[in-house]
């Protein structure tokens, strides 16, 4: 349903660039699995390489984010310099557990 603001396990991401100029900001909602963030980190890379130098924000506060995803995303931020933004209470950290083991438990 488009314009819905139901909760989704679905990644969508939205690239906002400042009208100052100055700021570029990656925002997602939905869930951010391990399996997703593969998908993301080619969109902030290109967001990087497209923005002339421009200083690039991944907004994750209105976005699900799994433990494991979380772990990971920390570390990939501090490597490349990209802060990330979460929400103040960390309310959107799950501690579910990841998407494959939740298949495979169906399948059994």
């Amino acid at each position: 349903m488009k314009g819905s603001t139901l909760a989704s396990d679905k990644l969508s991401v939205v690239v906002r660039v400042d009208v100052d100029g100055e700021q570029i900001q990656i925002a997602a909602t939905g869930r951010v699995t391990a399996l997703s963030l593969q998908g993301l980190y080619p969109v902030v890379q290109r967001t990087r390489s497209l923005g002339g130098g421009l200083g690039v924000e991944m907004d994750l506060s209105k976005a699900t984010i799994d433990q494991d995803a979380l772990e990971q995303l920390q570390g990939y931020a501090a490597l490349h310099a990209v802060p990330v933004r979460l929400a103040a209470d960390f309310g959107n950290v799950t501690a579910l557990p990841a998407r494959s083991l939740q298949t495979a438990n169906r399948a059994a």
